[in-house]
């Protein structure tokens, strides 16, 4: 064989595994992205302005009672004490189920919600209508439009979706009224 074929092979040869080498640093590379950008933090985009999005259980703790709120105020009710645990499970159950939905909207871009009113919390809900929506922004602003409401309330945060429509007259926003929410007090027990 002839020194220059042999040459070329070696060259070939060479340059393929420098080729294969680069490609596995690539692939291995952009995975790691990839990693990062699925542990940061979640950015809402609302018209032209992006936001980082706090999570949702942060803005629900703000305004929410704790459960030594809850405690104290059921113990000046005469509720017995297994109906006392029930219903702050039920609480602790439902915000659980909301932060869920809101962190499952997040990681999917839902940013309008409804709230299903239960039969038991209808006389507590009178600030909103079965075709009102909350959007990810309200969340994050006020936190307190989203149940439980009262204790033992049983409405449900789901994602608003488009051809979904209860009224008759369209969804409507929930709008607060002189900058507030007529949210009921939460010392309430439906």
């Amino acid at each position: 064989m002839d020194l220059t074929i042999i040459f070329m092979l070696v060259a070939i040869v060479l340059l393929s595994l420098v080729l294969a080498g680069l490609g596995a640093y690539v692939v291995i590379h952009n995975s790691d992205e990839k990693e990062k950008e699925s542990n940061a933090p979640v950015i809402d985009v609302s018209g032209q302005y992006a936001v980082v999005v706090r999570p949702a259980r942060e803005s629900i703790e703000k305004v929410k009672p704790s459960l030594k709120e809850m405690a104290e105020w059921l113990s000046t009710t005469g509720a017995s004490p297994e109906e006392q645990a029930r219903l702050i499970e039920s609480w602790n159950k439902s915000i659980d189920d909301v932060v869920k939905v809101i962190d499952e909207g997040d990681r999917n871009g839902t940013v309008t919600y409804r709230v299903v009113v239960g039969p038991k919390s209808k006389p507590f809900c009178n600030f909103m209508s079965d075709d009102n929506y909350i959007t990810r922004e309200q969340i994050r602003n006020h936190a307190e439009i989203l149940p439980p409401y009262v204790l033992g309330c049983d409405c449900h945060l789901v994602p608003k979706l488009p051809w979904e429509n209860p009224g008759k007259a369209g969804w409507k926003p929930l709008i607060p009224e002189n900058g507030a929410y007529r949210v009921p007090d939460w010392r309430h027990i439906a």
